[in-house]
């Protein structure tokens, strides 16, 4: 009996001593799961990239003797994919390769290779980690400067005599990977906050480090509680691999947000719309049909999970085609909200295209507080439907040349833009030749300059929202990747 006791302590102590050392506990008041991102991983090294709210971007290296060793290593050479989740945030849909243009230090003298680059391009500020003549990595940051980018400054309360590698940006936030910081063990994950003037930094709590090597980490979602990507070297795995960190919830903790729903068809409500609404393994957790109004209180749903939704008719006739789902968040006081709805804020639009059931899911709705533009594929606005004119510009040019403007300006008078109420968006892009830098510039000259031009022609300025996209991932040749897409989004109804 003595000796079962003693073995089943002993595998108690073996299972705590490896879920401590593998981030499945921590110091805080939740536990941490820690999930391996098996359809990405494989005998390679993944090495995290970034993240953009909707793909995870990462490398693929060879693994080798040379890839185990210092220095060097980081700049191995790999294959690029992104992937998909396909359910919650550690699911993910099969990777496709893609190609991320080199990085030349042509303009900076003194600069080593460099890296890793990230870009803050809201706050204009860009770091980037270097190879020094000493042999370690250290981080610089440029600020823009006009059109171009300042001369690279070495981040001196960051760097140390080790490495300091992986550089992302997390809402103006630095986080970074060293091995010369006090930290868990070999190289851990470091975040520095911009009011620093990255001068100071502290490890990242939430398990993300270990005492195994963590490279890289970018957050999953708005807030930390949901967790983030990361690419370690962990316990039992087979070198760099991706993982998910979340925190596991406690019972009664408050990570949900409460959701309702409205279905109106030409601006009258549809009444009976049955919405089913299942988590990600499948489970049912709300279905209820709409009211007299149109309107259904979902409830408090947890955002952390990736939840289904299917509206279709109670009675099983065809959804009408055309009609529009608005999901809107309680926002916390009775007079906050519109007229329209009291309390209650209108977060997404989805245009049905009818049929016997629409399907969306709910997890954009929190990418959509920390990435204010929804992407390419953002399934509330069917691209169909959206009037677009395409300027195409040449190498290396951004002021728009008279064909072009009176191409705009056709387009323009043929949209009946002035009866409807909505705005203008202007996404910049160019080919994939030069450096990333001047890329990211030029596609956001290309979008201003274009902007100007539909002021010119009457449009207001709060009615027109232009951005930058650096290299277009899409187009038939170098020649239609240079160019400008302006869209009319109506408003919703």
């Amino acid at each position: 009996m003595e000796s079962a006791t003693s073995l089943r302590i002993i595998r108690r102590f073996m299972a705590f001593t490896m879920a401590a050392a593998i981030g499945l506990l921590s110091d805080g008041p939740r536990a941490q799961n820690v999930v391996p991102l098996d359809a990405l991983n494989t005998l390679h090294d993944e090495v995290l990239l970034g993240w953009d709210g909707r793909d995870l971007f990462y490398r693929s290296i060879p693994r080798t003797s040379d890839t185990v060793k210092a220095g060097d290593w980081f700049l191995s050479p790999g294959q690029e994919y992104s992937a998909t989740p396909a359910r919650g945030w550690a699911s993910f849909e099969a990777c496709q390769p893609m190609n991320l243009r080199a990085w030349s230090a042509a303009d900076w003298p003194g600069m080593g290779e460099i890296q890793h680059v990230t870009i803050d391009a809201d706050r204009g500020v860009l770091i980037l980690s270097a190879l020094q003549p000493e042999g370690d990595f250290d981080l610089f940051m440029a600020q823009r400067s006009g059109s171009t980018w300042s001369e690279p400054m070495p981040l001196a309360g960051l760097n140390t005599p080790a490495d300091e590698v992986f550089p992302n940006f997390d809402n103006g936030a630095l986080l970074f990977a060293s091995n010369g910081h006090p930290g868990q063990g070999g190289f851990d994950v470091y975040c520095s906050e911009r009011r620093s003037h990255y001068a100071k930094c502290k490890g990242l709590g939430h398990g993300v480090n270990t005492a195994g090597d963590e490279l890289a980490a970018v957050p999953a979602g708005v807030h930390a509680d949901h967790g983030f990507y990361v690419s370690a070297v962990r316990m039992g795995g087979r070198g760099v691999d991706l993982y998910w960190v979340g925190a596991m919830a406690d019972e009664g903790a408050d990570w949900k947000k409460e959701l309702a729903v409205e279905v109106v068809y030409r601006r009258a409500p549809v009444e009976s719309a049955l919405f089913e609404v299942r988590d990600r393994a499948g489970a049912l957790v709300v279905r209820r049909s709409t009211d007299g109004q149109g309107r259904l209180v979902l409830g408090a749903l947890a955002l952390d999970a990736a939840l289904e939704v299917q509206v279709s008719m109670k009675s099983g006739r065809a959804i009408p085609d055309g009609a529009i789902c608005h999901v809107y968040e309680r926002c916390g006081r009775a007079d906050c909200g519109g007229a329209h709805w009291p309390g209650w804020r209108r977060v997404r639009s989805y245009r049905i295209e009818g049929g016997a059931a629409f399907v969306f899911d709910l997890l954009p709705l929190d990418a959509l507080e920390r990435w204010p533009r929804p992407s390419d594929e953002d399934a509330a606005r069917w691209q169909s439907d959206v009037p677009t004119c395409l300027v195409k510009f040449a190498t290396a040019e951004y002021i728009l040349r008279s064909s072009a403007e009176q191409q705009l300006k056709q387009w323009l008078d043929g949209l009946n833009w002035t009866t409807q109420s909505g705005h203008f968006e202007v996404r910049g892009y160019t080919d994939a030749q030069g450096e990333v830098v001047r890329n990211q510039v030029l596609s956001e000259q290309r979008a201003e300059q274009t902007a100007r031009m539909l002021q010119r022609a009457g449009v207001q300025p709060s009615q027109i929202q232009w951005s930058g996209h650096g290299v277009a991932s899409e187009g038939a040749n170098e020649a239609d990747r240079r160019r400008v897409e302006v869209r009319w989004v109506a408003a919703a109804d």
